[in-house]
């Protein structure tokens, strides 16, 4: 059979693998638990009820602000800052025999040179749109607590009103939480990592290997990290609102597992997991 036939099949064996964990990790998902629609009784709550709800609503958001503005920016520096390094080496290696090293002139320096301008640039590229995804995706769990206390509440209609969009807020917040926590990013970077390891291993067999080593594993493991990371303040917070939205009982649910921070700055970073 020939190399390249040979090759095409070893890329199609590799995506199929891809595709066969993603459709577990769908399957092995726990299922969501139906519960009440917190809006469906809005109309029917005493005034009292309201404003303890729309307190309930802003303390919870509050709470949650701190690791979500903190996970928001963090990744969005780190992401934006590891596409602006991985340009400036796809730049690099752009230059050609500018940067080869003696004795290594020729077919094969312009060979290297040319995987590692599409193996930077292809991580850059990546780069840039997971860090300009933290800026376009809405974070309700960073600016809901302010925007709900600036709703009016001067009257029982507004009010009411205002429970409504608290409680939109919410949910919001917690969709967004879900995604960013959940199995979507690592998958992604998955398949991102195999698809261009892929590519960059079959149309340059044998240059810069750790670079291809890496283009494999970063991108699953760095997803991976941000979506354990990731804030669920929102998403618990919204499933115990649902359990008092049309009662006067109070009810709270408190998930059993780790939770992961992890925050960069000026001075160094920390990671820290509580049980």
């Amino acid at each position: 059979m020939p190399k390249h036939h040979q090759r095409f099949n070893s890329i199609l064996r590799r995506i199929a693998t891809v595709l066969a964990c993603t459709l577990a990790l769908a399957l092995w998902a726990p299922p969501t638990a139906a519960a009440q629609d917190a809006f469906s009784c809005i109309e029917e709550l005493s005034d009292d009820e309201v404003r303890y709800r729309i307190r309930y609503i802003e303390d919870k958001l509050q709470d949650g602000k701190k690791h979500a503005t903190r996970w928001r920016y963090t990744w969005m520096g780190l992401w934006l800052a590891g596409g602006a390094g991985m340009t400036y080496a796809a730049v690099r290696a752009a230059q050609g025999q500018n940067d080869c090293p003696p004795g290594t002139e020729g077919q094969f320096c312009r060979d290297n040179n040319g995987a590692n301008r599409f193996g930077w640039a292809y991580l850059a590229a990546g780069a840039y749109f997971v860090g300009l995804s933290h800026a376009i995706l809405p974070a309700p769990g960073v600016w809901g607590a302010k925007r709900i206390r600036k709703q009016d509440d001067s009257s029982e209609a507004a009010r009411r009103a205002k429970l409504e969009y608290a409680t939109n807020t919410l949910k919001k917040a917690s969709g967004v939480q879900s995604l960013n926590a959940g199995a979507l990013a690592p998958v992604g970077g998955l398949i991102y990592g195999v698809v261009g390891g892929t590519i960059k291993a079959t149309q340059w067999p044998g240059q810069s290997r750790g670079l291809t080593a890496g283009m494999y594993v970063a991108p699953p493991i760095l997803l991976g990290l941000q979506a354990a990371t990731a804030p669920r303040e929102g998403v618990m917070a919204y499933e115990a609102y649902r359990g008092i939205a049309c009662s006067s009982k109070y009810y709270d649910r408190h998930e059993e597992g780790p939770e992961f921070d992890f925050s960069v700055n000026p001075g160094g970073g920390s990671f820290r997991v509580r049980f």
